[in-house]
């Protein structure tokens, strides 16, 4: 049997060790000794037979060099809660050489993402998906966190897609309380809620380079992060290569301007890729200092690409709409979807899967739909965790009934 290529690099001054209070910890013969089976560091000079022993060196611990330890953790998440793939099956079943080559290609400036796999999600609407390499989607989980690190800070308080505790639910809660505020018990008031057109097809790579580099540099980013995200947005997916595995039939079913491959030259991120979702909020963060800054808009927030604004003048609204088109169109190259709901708060807020009125929440038609047809499908293996997943869905709306009748037919 071939044994993994490993180096040994000398060992680590205990003063460049972090969290670590005792110095009798790490010596010379015990420096990051790391059981690759769990990932657990061993700092007790116990025997570790059959386990490669990796030694940092100073400048690793300065960033500037992407650690073996970091990659494992970045594996690991990669691969959490996800049914295994046959590509993810190929990279574990030599999984300690594939973390080293990726170690070796990002410190070398050498990475490049690989050919992606192309299919078909038809709910809610037909879109294309873009699954990463495996391999690609453990840098992802590398780089993304190292960027987001950078930008965290600066986003506003009122974005909630793919952040650490936001998401859909906060994002609906905090749309009620602006509802609240503004109806206030006694009616009136108005809601503007905007969409991007065909959002990630639009995304312009190098405006969105640009963007991260003048943080990148900023932050004092190492090289290897500059050169990763560079990587990541240089050339177009189909430039890297694709893998169709839908049929042709599924792939007809998503209109033409909405296919990756026909976006314009220097546009378009891939939906399904972790990147792809931060970078969707860097290139939107413009858009929401705009509008809080310079509008001053108070009650605004976002989700991806999905905005509303609340406010008790409709005439406000209606210039706001129009300075929003304006600065999407000269400085993001974005254009807004023609469906724009400038309606009273009365008529109800159609967002993320609930519609949202002054005195209370209702759970989205086709979302209910979806939620009987998928229980009645389900066999009794399944049944109870779809029951649990539109029961918890349904209980951040005022829903009581509702869920009663579901839980009948699912008896």
């Amino acid at each position: 049997m071939t044994m993994p290529r490993y180096a040994t690099m000398g060992c680590t001054d205990e003063s460049q060790e972090q969290g670590l209070a005792s110095s009798s910890a790490f010596n010379s013969d015990n420096a990051w000794i790391v059981n690759f089976n769990n990932g657990n560091s061993n700092t007790i000079n116990r025997n570790n037979n059959a386990f490669v022993r990796a030694v940092r060196s100073a400048r690793e611990y300065q960033g500037d060099q992407a650690s073996l330890r970091e990659l494992h953790i970045a594996w690991q998440r990669a691969r959490a809660k996800k049914v295994p793939s046959t590509n993810q099956l190929a990279f574990e079943a030599n999984w300690i050489d594939n973390l080293l080559n990726l170690q070796e290609q990002i410190n070398a400036g050498a990475w490049a993402p690989r050919p992606t796999t192309c299919f078909i999600a038809q709910r809610p609407k037909a879109r294309q998906i873009h699954a990463p390499d495996f391999s690609d989607r453990v840098v992802h989980h590398w780089l993304v966190p190292k960027l987001e690190a950078m930008f965290e800070s600066g986003f506003i308080h009122d974005s909630y897609a793919n952040r650490i505790a936001k998401g859909t639910h906060a994002a609906v809660d905090r749309l009620r309380d602006f509802v609240r505020q503004v109806d206030s018990g006694q009616g009136g008031g108005w809601y503007l809620q905007l969409d991007v057109r065909n959002f990630f097809n639009t995304i312009h790579r190098p405006t969105l380079y640009a963007m991260l580099k003048r943080r990148m540099e900023r932050e004092h980013a190492s090289e290897i992060v500059r050169r990763a995200t560079h990587a990541l947005l240089r050339a177009s997916v189909q430039s890297q290569g694709v893998v169709h595995c839908s049929s042709a039939a599924s792939r007809a079913l998503v209109p033409e301007y909405k296919r990756l491959e026909n976006a314009a030259n220097g546009c378009g991120l891939p939906i399904g890729n972790l990147s792809s979702q931060f970078f969707a909020n860097v290139y939107l963060d413009r858009l929401d200092q705009f509008v809080k800054h310079k509008l001053k808009a108070p009650r605004y927030l976002r989700y991806v690409d999905d905005f509303v604004l609340v406010h008790s003048s409709r005439a406000e609204l209606e210039l706001w709409q129009r300075a929003i088109e304006e600065f999407l169109r000269d400085e993001l190259r974005l254009e807004l979807k023609p469906d724009i709901r400038l309606r009273p708060l009365s008529a109800g807020i159609d967002f993320l899967g609930y519609v949202v009125f002054p005195t209370h929440t209702r759970v989205r038609r086709r979302v209910v739909r979806h939620a009987f047809a998928a229980v009645k499908s389900a066999n009794p293996e399944q049944r109870p965790a779809v029951l649990a997943s539109y029961l918890g869905h349904f209980s951040h709306a005022d829903a009581f009934r509702l869920s009663a009748t579901l839980l009948e037919k699912a008896a």
